[in-house]
């Protein structure tokens, strides 16, 4: 699993979803600007839990994994 390219199609179905930044961030228990510098830049690993929450609220597979 390349972890930039998770976080950065994370990012673009956040986008897509109009998800505000603050939900996800209280999702991957990051702030703000953790949030680019560790998911987004592929820097931290999510767990399977977050990653299984995301895929639910999402509706969206994750292609990166």
């Amino acid at each position: 699993m390349n972890l930039k390219q998770l976080g950065a199609e994370i990012e673009e179905i956040r986008q897509k979803n109009r998800i505000p930044l603050y939900i996800v961030c209280d999702l991957f228990g990051v702030n703000e600007s953790k949030w680019f510098e560790q998911i987004v830049a592929g820097k931290r690993k999510p767990t399977t839990y977050q990653l299984i929450m995301f895929i639910e609220m999402t509706k969206t597979p994750l292609k990166s994994l």
